[in-house]
């Protein structure tokens, strides 16, 4: 080849990888490999600068998630996976469970060390008394407006109108929707049942049988007879499936000759206490009922302490698990309906369709990325991580298949499951989905036990009052089975023998109404007749 030809070949080469380069900083395209959505699907590589993630700080229960209470949040792998998915910086926080997250949730509103977004029981709360009115949140409605059409779709629209979710026709929280109207049940050990040739207990004296028969019997084979029918936890909390049977609750009102009255003081309740009496005199119910905290109540139960006790449904292949008892292979944890007694039968008090609500306070200066990352959870784009956590990690899917285990170690240990499904899920509770419980082992138990607790609902006539004003200051008012409660105070002192029913009772209703409780009875009679346009 001539040395003219040859230079010739050359300039036009250069000539075209000269074009090239203009063309592609005229279209913007380069020879970058196509980058990858969070689906999965090929995406145009784009060289432009990209905005950096809003962060998001939450401050959030673990409620009681044995993963959650151990997770270092700062390197989580499926924190850092829900950012990715979503598109935002998050940072979880997390408090305790129940009253203890009541208590923390008090002080970190008392100190005003608020995060941008925070879970509450209600924007009227008496966590943080006169938030609302103070302007400590942010009004919602609007943002919700415009960034929230899959929070609009999701949520049902009687939800926004409940007074844990609105104040004076405004939004100022996003609810978290419940799994199911109601999940507590009663669970029985039918293995026990089996062994003593006992059917299962349907009525009052159903009941009281089994647990004379337990008390009778060497149940857990250990030797020594320290088995109770009935095993309560600490504050009687998850222990009040008896109060109904004498046709009152302490946790509900009711309308009664033109007036409001809480049935924690009337005088039906009493027959209720000496009910609970009775079965602790008889060592039907263990005795540490008021100080058994959760943990130690978990492993009575594990070792084969007892032989009935209530919690939820969806915590049947989890928490009841065969394999977090101790040497029983015979275990057989079933649902049944609580009792049903002279005047009644239920365990489960009507309540809204709002599990919990978020808040947004007032100082955050972007809550819009606050509602859009709500949004975003609340499509079905995060279907599948808040019911099947990480794919490649805790699920696999083969033509749009999802193969998904519960007992399978990547889900089963530290029960990591309940944190995708729960303890991150900011839309509620992922792990009843009905994709979930097809591909569960208990998949007939769950629905049973989901169908015990929808039918076991008590009807009473508070559904959607708010907080009311006269207990701001006087928490110990409240009415239900709260720690520090003048009830549950009065209650646990008749119940263990240190005060007589009658007297103490008439004490406890004459000191209640004297420190709020007949302003209370005003208040709500007030509301109702408002409520119900009488």
């Amino acid at each position: 080849m001539g040395a003219n030809r040859k230079g010739r070949l050359i300039g036009c080469s250069l000539l075209v990888v000269l074009l090239c380069i203009l063309l592609a900083a005229c279209t913007g395209k380069t020879n970058d490999a196509p980058s990858t959505s969070a689906n999965g699907s090929a995406q145009p590589a784009d060289s432009s600068p990209k905005k950096p993630a809003a962060k998001i700080h939450i401050l959030t229960s673990h409620v009681d998630a044995t993963y959650a209470k151990q997770a270092k949040p700062a390197d989580d792998p499926y924190i850092k996976e829900l950012s990715r998915l979503s598109g935002y910086d998050l940072t979880f926080e997390f408090l305790g469970h129940a009253d203890d997250y009541v208590q923390q949730l008090t002080v970190r509103f008392a100190s005003n060390d608020l995060p941008d977004l925070i879970r509450t029981d209600g924007v009227d709360s008496t966590i943080h008394p006169g938030a609302v009115d103070q302007g400590v949140f942010k009004e919602l409605g609007p943002l919700i407006d415009k960034f929230g059409p899959n929070i609009k779709k999701r949520v049902p629209e009687s939800a926004w109108k409940d007074p844990l979710v609105s104040k004076n026709g405004k939004i100022y929280g996003i609810p978290a929707m419940p799994v199911a109207p109601a999940t507590r049940t009663v669970y029985i050990r039918q293995d026990w049942l089996d062994a003593l040739g006992m059917k299962q207990p349907v009525t009052l004296e159903d009941y009281l049988a089994f647990f004379e028969a337990v008390k009778n019997r060497d149940m857990n084979g250990n030797g020594v007879k320290d088995e109770y029918g009935f095993y309560g936890r600490e504050n009687l909390r998850y222990s009040d499936i008896f109060f109904q049977d004498f046709g009152v609750h302490p946790q509900v009102w009711h309308m009664q000759n033109g007036k409001m009255i809480p049935d924690m003081i009337r005088p039906e309740m009493k027959d209720a206490i000496a009910f609970y009496k009775m079965l602790y005199d008889k060592g039907y119910m263990n005795p540490n009922v008021f100080t058994n905290k959760i943990a130690d109540w978990q492993a009575g139960i594990f070792k084969g302490l007892g032989g009935l006790w209530a919690h939820e449904a969806t915590d049947l292949p989890t928490v009841w698990a065969k394999s977090n008892f101790v040497n029983q292979p015979n275990l057989k944890i079933v649902p049944i309906a609580p009792p049903k007694g002279p005047k009644g039968q239920g365990m489960n008090p009507e309540r809204s369709n709002v599990a919990f609500v978020w808040v947004i306070p007032e100082k955050n200066k972007q809550p819009e990325d606050i509602v859009k990352f709500l949004d975003w959870a609340y499509s079905d784009a995060a279907n599948e991580f808040f019911a099947f956590g990480i794919e490649g990690k805790n699920y696999t899917k083969t033509n749009g298949t999802v193969k998904w285990d519960l007992n399978a170690p990547e889900n089963a240990t530290l029960v990591v499951s309940d944190f995708y499904q729960l303890s991150l899920n900011v839309r509620g509770d992922g792990r009843m989905v009905p994709d979930v419980v097809k591909l569960m082992p208990d998949a007939e138990l769950l629905t049973k036990g989901f169908q015990i607790a929808a039918d076991a609902v008590i009807k009473h006539d508070d559904l959607y009052m708010p907080p009311l004003r006269a207990f701001d200051t006087h928490p110990e008012l409240v009415p239900g089975i709260n720690a520090g409660g003048l009830f549950l105070d009065m209650f646990a002192k008749v119940v263990t023998g240190k005060e007589e029913l009658n007297a103490a009772f008439d004490a406890f209703t004459a000191e209640w109404k004297k420190r709020g409780g007949d302003a209370a009875i005003e208040e709500a009679t007030a509301w109702y007749n408002k409520f119900n346009k009488k």
